[in-house]
């Protein structure tokens, strides 16, 4: 089992970018699929990036902003703009890879980081872990200050931004027949 999960976490990236090729070959987007998928899309992008500025990784626990509402901000906002590229998919190929990609390495991931935090932060990691949801944030008024550009760039989450514009470029040279596969 240990070395299906270090399977799993060392080719995480490289079967992401798999399947968004097979994805964006097989999407056929409408216009409404593609402006309700962009809603999705942007919100994930956003709420990625909201948790990336609280992250000083290795260094703290971070507790505030979406941390305050979820212990996995990343992984909420990955699955927020993973829905969102399936919408804009528009077929149920879209759907499928999307959540075998993510129900195959997200909960195993999210596994291991409690763990690790755990080990790593101890009673300050169980008191927070206490107030906050696993997956979905909790819906309640939060402390926004703290945010701190230079740990979102230092976490390069402005790769998900490009990655983001990409696919929705790739999704409208498609809605506009410009491109039919990729």
């Amino acid at each position: 089992m240990k070395n299906f999960i270090e399977l799993i976490i060392k080719y995480r990236a490289t079967v992401g970018i798999v399947c968004l090729i097979v994805l964006l070959y097989l999407a056929e987007p409408s216009p409404l699929s593609l402006s309700i998928g962009f809603f999705f899309i942007t919100a994930g992008m956003f709420f990625r990036g909201w948790a990336a500025g609280f992250i000083n990784k290795d260094n703290e626990l971070a507790t505030k902003g979406p941390f305050a509402l979820t212990r996995n901000p990343l992984y909420f906002g990955n699955f927020i703009l993973g829905i969102g590229i399936a919408i804009a998919g528009n077929n149920l190929y879209s759907y499928a890879i999307f959540l075998v990609f993510y129900l195959l390495f997200f909960p195993f991931l999210m596994t291991i980081e409690h763990k690790r935090l755990r080990k790593k932060f101890g009673k300050q990691y169980q008191k927070w872990a206490k107030g906050s949801n696993s997956f979905f944030p909790k819906l309640k008024k939060v402390d926004c200050h703290g945010f701190n550009i230079s740990f979102y760039m230092k976490n390069k989450e402005y790769r998900v931004l490009y990655f983001s514009l990409f696919i929705v470029a790739v999704m409208i040279l498609k809605v506009l027949k410009l491109i039919k596969r990729l």
